[in-house]
């Protein structure tokens, strides 16, 4: 089983049925497979060999799917861009892949520099020296070439959302997104009958992914162009979605949208969240909204977002929810240690540590980086996510932070991501970013950059709100309120840059 014989089978199965809906082309599994027929024809007629790195940067649409099983078929390797990457930025990406092609969106055909090679423009005018999609496509003759990767061979190079220097190249092989896809959509009734809105970008493993398991069941991709709340919402009602991915913060401004409490949800069956954990408050207007099954996952692009799951029987509102802030428990054929920060030994139960990973899920390596993929992994064959989390007796994994953003205050430990998480349950806090500023006494402390939801809070009523729920030590001594958090073309926050004012004179950035 390959990732292009997932729409082989479809096709194989109904290929009248829709495979894409929403906004752009409609396309069925027949029109689908077809098309990246013509793709995979195109590629090798432009003479793109096994191996070859094809890139791909624009918005979710219909092309996006044609030109991936198509680039499959070909034996191609794609490299989906972030389309909010600058100029330089997507120049670097192009270099460093090394992508003999690029397919481009109209709008963002600008960033791709002259000295990139052949360049397909897809919708609008393509210009001098490129050549526009339809054409390009058109002219591809015979059928589906059949020369996929195979289980070892590499699918995809995407590039993670580093915050600091240039991201690294996440390899990803056939066998390894197959059984992602087939291992994470186990948990979902996703079936042909399914319409499945997809709001987060394709070119992220949680969109990508979430959108191929919707494909390998044969259902129907409900297709999110330009994702806004009333856009969602619309889609969400017009088209009877079944199953939606998004992040936390979006079912925030989703269940406090205009309109909210008239729309019909009664489709909705299933709804999978991450990036972070679900405040109480935030649970129950979700249940109430949506009346959906919620569950969380947890990963990273070197895993394809295929680490754990946190279930439904964790998440109702009625019932014990001690298990909330967890991110579940390990996806079966998925192993995960917390192992010491310094010696590197396995911890117990209960025991603050490095979160490692090993399974069919986790990456091969590195693109052209030899020494990052040596550090990435234990001697033992296990992935070093550099984030610090606990386990509990029952097998339930508590993610508590990255490693770089640990603030050690007075000889303690202390994880941003559980005082944001508790700050962000006040109704004044609309954005919350905690990070280690100097203090003369402590070495450093933490700090709450806050972006206000209307009328600027008392600071000291939303210190008093953490000391109420975390341990002291934890919580933040100040708070500082800004219009909005800086942040990477992936959303992540960049902390550097709100560290760096308070850093200003001192030889290291962190105590």
């Amino acid at each position: 089983m390959t990732v292009a014989q997932l729409l082989r089978d479809a096709v194989a199965a109904d290929p009248a049925c829709v495979a894409i809906d929403g906004d752009g082309r409609r396309a069925t599994f027949g029109e689908l497979a077809a098309a990246s027929d013509r793709v995979a024809a195109g590629l090798l007629r432009a003479g793109v060999r096994r191996g070859d790195r094809v890139a791909f940067i624009d918005r979710n649409s219909t092309g996006y799917w044609e030109v991936f099983f198509g680039a499959l078929k070909a034996g191609a390797v794609l490299v989906p861009l972030n389309f909010r990457l600058s100029r330089d930025e997507v120049a670097w990406a192009l270099r460093d892949s090394g992508a003999v092609l690029t397919f481009a969106g109209a709008e963002f055909a600008a960033n791709v520099p002259a000295d990139a090679g052949p360049v397909v423009v897809c919708g609008g005018d393509p210009g001098p020296g490129r050549s526009g999609y339809g054409d390009w496509a058109a002219a591809g003759q015979g059928g589906d070439p059949g020369r996929d990767a195979g289980p070892g061979g590499y699918v995809q190079l995407i590039y993670s959302s580093g915050t600091t220097g240039r991201p690294k190249g996440v390899l990803v092989a056939d066998g390894q997104l197959e059984w992602s896809v087939r291992a994470f959509g186990s948990y979902f009734d996703v079936d042909a009958a399914s319409r499945s809105l997809v709001p987060v970008p394709y070119y992220h493993v949680a969109g990508g992914g979430w959108a191929l398991i919707t494909l390998s069941r044969g259902g129907t991709i409900i297709q999110s162009h330009t994702p806004t709340a009333p856009s969602m919402l619309d889609q969400l009602v017009r088209f009877r979605a079944t199953h939606t991915a998004m992040v936390p913060a979006v079912m925030q401004v989703l269940t406090g949208a205009p309109g909210i409490a008239g729309a019909d949800f009664s489709a909705l069956r299933q709804l999978v969240y991450g990036g972070s954990p679900i405040s109480e408050p935030l649970l129950r207007a979700s249940v109430r909204t949506f009346g959906a099954e919620l569950f969380q996952s947890y990963g990273l692009s070197e895993t394809m977002g295929v680490t754990t799951v946190l279930g439904p029987g964790q998440h109702r509102a009625d019932g014990d929810l001690s298990r909330l802030r967890s991110a579940g428990r390990a996806v079966p054929g998925v192993d995960i240690e917390i192992r010491d920060l310094e010696s590197g030994k396995t911890l117990e139960p209960g025991a603050d540590g490095e979160i490692v990973v090993r399974g069919p899920s986790v990456t091969p390596g590195y693109w052209r980086r030899p020494e990052a993929t040596a550090e990435a992994f234990t001697a033992d064959g296990f992935f070093r996510t550099g984030d610090v989390g606990t386990l509990d007796e029952d097998g339930f994994l508590y993610v508590r932070d990255r490693l770089k953003d640990m603030i050690v205050t007075g000889g303690e430990n202390v994880y941003p991501a559980e005082v944001e998480s508790v700050l962000a349950g006040h109704p004044a806090v609309a954005d919350v970013a905690v990070i280690g500023v100097p203090s003369q006494r402590w070495g450093e402390t933490p700090l709450a950059v806050v972006v206000a939801r209307g009328a600027v809070p008392d600071p000291d009523e939303l210190i008093a709100w953490a000391r109420q729920r975390i341990a002291h030590y934890k919580c933040p001594t100040g708070v500082a309120f800004a219009p909005e958090l800086p942040r990477n073309p992936s959303g992540k926050v960049l902390k550097r840059e709100l560290r760096a004012p308070y850093w200003t004179g001192h030889d290291r950035r962190v105590h």
